[in-house]
């Protein structure tokens, strides 16, 4: 995974390679595992040796049978298309139609189109956690990619002009999204839109991919996300999101009444704590040790 990893790396996150998963810090103190959609079940030892190496409080993954419930948004059907999508959504692509395409984007047009779009979509301001790329992080970033086996990026263009974007990676016979921005200035011609279906529907219809996925619900869930991505075509497959706390804070920070004080302190503030994101992932992690029990002890 160290091309994926060299990947992650330029958009400034820190990233902890193992030989079938990375590791990616997320926010302020917690780990994900990287691509976000694939089902491991790693070793408890594995978990807390990562957590204390990397200084982190929270590790979350998708896993077979532990944690809470979640979903991944998936196209399978090689026939997808506009019809595919919900009403409101079809008469959104229909928005501008003409002066609306998408197509595969060459690395070299990437390089030269994409900053841009970068850092209109992030005004400045940073998003993911990390800041908006300077021009040699930008070329860093499209070299990385560009040396990434199974990595490709298709663009949105209003006119002739590029007006967002999705890099994403095949592995596997899946094909998973890893990185979109999308230019605020074109708002009205629905770029997202024309984008994600675009995107879609030229990746299931390659060979050998079986399945295009634009991730999972996060901890905490984002429901205007899920619901685009729903409205979009891509449908929900259940799954399993486990969340393991580091060994010095996980006795007390998954207890219920801690978990429900810092449930009330954060309704009292009136946003977020910043400590894991959200009591979610407390609660998440309260389940994962709940299953584990379970299964050793049946």
């Amino acid at each position: 995974m160290a091309a994926l990893a060299r990947f992650l790396r330029t958009l400034g996150h820190r990233v902890h390679e193992r030989p079938d998963i990375d590791w990616v810090e997320v926010g302020a103190l917690s780990l994900s595992a990287v691509p976000s959609t694939s089902v491991i079940d790693p070793h408890d030892a594995e978990i807390d040796r990562l957590l204390r190496g990397s200084g982190r409080i929270a590790a979350t993954f998708v896993t077979a049978d532990r944690g809470v419930p979640a979903t991944a948004w998936w196209v399978r059907d090689p026939g997808y298309g506009p019809e595919s999508t919900q009403r409101q959504f079809r008469q959104n692509l229909r928005r501008a139609e003409g002066r609306v395409g998408v197509r595969p984007l060459s690395w070299d047009e990437f390089r030269t189109l994409g900053l841009s779009v970068h850092r209109d979509a992030l005004g400045g301001r940073g998003d993911r956690g990390v800041p908006t790329l300077t021009t040699a992080g930008w070329g860093s970033l499209c070299e990385a990619a560009e040396a990434t086996a199974g990595m490709e990026a298709t663009g949105c263009f209003v006119d002739a002009t590029l007006a967002g974007y999705i890099v994403s990676w095949t592995s596997a016979g899946a094909c998973e999204g890893m990185l979109a921005d999308i230019a605020p200035r074109f708002a009205d011609f629905r770029p997202a839109h024309h984008l994600y279906h675009g995107f879609a529907a030229g990746m299931i219809r390659r060979p050998g991919v079986r399945g295009v996925t634009v991730g999972r619900t996060s901890i905490p869930a984002r429901s205007s996300l899920d619901a685009f991505k729903r409205h979009a075509g891509f449908r929900p497959e259940p799954i399993r999101l486990a969340a393991v706390l580091h060994p010095r804070f996980r006795w007390w920070l998954s207890s219920a009444l801690v978990r429900g004080a810092l449930r009330t302190a954060d309704r009292l503030v009136g946003s977020r704590l910043p400590a894991l994101g959200n009591v979610a992932v407390l609660d998440a992690a309260a389940a994962t040790r709940a299953d584990r029990a379970t299964t050793a002890n049946p």
